[in-house]
């Protein structure tokens, strides 16, 4: 058998601690659709808004409650502006500055709640014919507390991914993240970066799956009014690379149930500064796919896992793992689990499965209490001004 990894980079994929599932309860009698918020209308009219923050006349956001949860302690922030606007990147320095103080807020407020936080988004635009990882396309962060005892479920839960199927494993942690954590580590120069500090690639499990960086400030770092700046490079980077491979190593155009197809290539011709361990392992990666199986229609079903993503594409996930706060980029090629699909919890990366059961009564009262009090805590918070008013 082929691996789209060499046989080494293969048996460390396999080798990362997951866990498939963990369930969420909904919301009684909701049920869950993508691509839904067209317009700000929409946006009221699918979720719960809490606070509407105005930025210009073109762009704003708004703090909501999910309708289709992650878990149970959770909010969204969401891009509420009159223009769809689907990465940090396409956003304003005072929306990254407002994101920022909210997300370390809620930090603050999962602490008071013996929570662990987990903030995460994810950046697909282009993806329309298949399951994506942002399945709304205006940027939207998840804000999620878990549970002590979700904590203890994922501890005892995780297995090796090579115990899973290959699709369960793909889904995951899937190939092209461990080739983009690769990518990414010659690509970001350590110090362009103003906040986020590299963790070096496959140093860690989590190193492994992604591309990991130190918050050396703790959720305190995500204040920092220069960490959006590292984050819109990091995605210039990504950008780069990404187009530079597609025009070196691919001919034709995507489209609604088409991607472009590879075609004979010299490694060299990458035009990009990688290693050459790193350029070794992109050519493997690419000389092992199989694209003929992309013009079989009647397989689309069973082959969704390995049918391109339409474009460049990856989540961003903000958690704690031995005392520390990182920030995890995982690049997307197949699988269709944005940043809050799969959550990193203690160093375990976690599939959550939606729409396990319904809240209870005093499950929702819970949950409505917890978002009141975070709406009551941020609106005092010392930074408050810079959430609510961000642009003064």
């Amino acid at each position: 058998m082929t691996y789209l990894l060499p046989a080494t980079l293969e048996g460390r994929r396999r080798d990362i601690r997951v866990v498939d599932s963990l369930p969420a309860k909904g919301y009684p009698g909701y049920i869950n659709g993508v691509q839904r918020m067209a317009t700000v209308s929409d946006v009221y009219g699918w979720t719960n808004v809490h606070a509407h923050i105005n930025l210009s006349p073109d762009e704003a956001y708004a703090l909501t409650d999910k309708r289709s949860p992650h878990a149970l302690y959770e909010l969204m922030l969401m891009s509420a502006g009159g223009t769809h606007r689907p990465g940090l990147h396409d956003h304003s320095a005072e929306f990254g500055r407002a994101l920022g103080v909210v997300a370390a807020c809620f930090a603050e407020h999962c602490d008071a709640y013996e929570l662990s936080p987990v903030v995460s988004w994810s950046y697909d635009p282009n993806t329309l014919d298949r399951e994506s990882i942002q399945g709304e396309k205006r940027f939207h962060a998840h804000l999620v507390g878990r549970t002590g005892k979700e904590r203890t479920d994922v501890a005892a839960k995780a297995v090796r991914a090579g115990g899973l199927s290959a699709v369960r494993s793909r889904r995951i942690v899937e190939e092209a993240s461990v080739l983009g954590a690769l990518l990414s580590a010659d690509i970001v120069d350590r110090d362009a970066l103003r906040v986020l500090q590299p963790v070096p690639a496959l140093s860690t499990h989590t190193a492994t799956a992604t591309a990991q960086f130190l918050l050396p400030e703790g959720w305190n770092s995500l204040t920092h009014p220069e960490l959006r700046d590292d984050l819109v490079y990091i995605h210039r980077k990504l950008r780069t690379m990404y187009d530079e491979i597609m025009r070196a190593c691919t001919t034709g155009t995507a489209g609604m149930w088409r991607r472009p197809s590879l075609r004979a290539f010299d490694p060299q011709s990458v035009d990009v500064p990688l290693r050459a361990a790193t350029r070794a392992t992109l050519t493997h990666y690419l000389r092992a796919l199989r694209p003929e199986l992309l013009s079989e229609p009647v397989k689309r079903s069973r082959t969704t896992y390995v049918y391109p993503l339409a474009d460049l594409a990856y989540a961003v996930t903000i958690a704690e793992q031995d005392g520390q706060v990182y920030l995890h980029l995982r690049t997307n090629v197949f699988s269709d689990l944005g940043g809050a699909g799969i959550s990193i919890i203690d160093g375990v990366i976690v599939k959550t499965k939606k729409g396990m059961g319904d809240m209870r009564p005093d499950e929702i009262a819970a949950r409505s209490t917890f978002q009141a009090d975070f709406l009551h805590r941020l609106h005092n918070h010392p930074m408050a001004a810079r959430a609510l008013f961000p642009r003064l």
